[in-house]
């Protein structure tokens, strides 16, 4: 796993799945139909920063059960956290014009955002105030602090899909 950081000097992962394009199919396959809705409410009252469809619940997929599992495990071997929970997650399906506003995921401690689908034009992760940018790539996941603002601008093709959740303290 790569250790970066943005001007912010917050440090942030990166890592590619081993076997990205198979956990990538499977993962589409078994979401194909899931419930999606443009006005997701989140805890607290209010709607998703996201604009594009998106799920809102639990996911029955066990490619997406795995890839969470992958996820801690990474996060456990870095000694990024200990006992790490991931407390929310979600699937993100932008078409052209989609985007995410500028936003933030505290009080979590942790976020996350893994590439599934990234066609010629989808757009990159960008850490807002440093304009720090990650290029989207099938497999790639991101795991940054939680006070880390970012966004999503306008998308330039369809079928950009991610998937992305949040990480606390299995104690939390």
């Amino acid at each position: 796993m790569d250790e970066n950081f943005c001007i912010e000097k917050l440090k942030f992962y990166t890592i590619k799945h081993h076997n990205y394009s198979f956990m990538n199919d499977k993962i589409l396959k078994e979401v194909e139909g899931v419930d999606c809705s443009r006005d997701v409410s989140v805890r607290g009252g209010g709607l998703t920063n996201v604009r594009a469809l998106q799920t809102a619940g639990p996911i029955k997929s066990h490619a997406l059960y795995i890839l969470r599992k992958w996820i801690l495990s990474l996060i456990v071997e870095n000694k990024i956290m200990h006992k790490p929970k991931i407390s929310d997650y979600w699937l993100a399906f932008y078409q052209k014009g989609d985007h995410t506003v500028p936003h933030h995921h505290l009080p979590k401690l942790y976020a996350f955002n893994y590439f599934i689908k990234t066609p010629k034009g989808s757009s990159p992760l960008i850490f807002t105030s440093s304009n720090t940018i990650i290029e989207p790539e099938e497999g790639k996941l991101v795991i940054f602090p939680s006070n880390l603002i970012h966004h999503v601008p306008s998308n330039n093709c369809d079928n950009r899909v991610v998937f992305a959740g949040n990480i606390i303290s299995e104690w939390d």
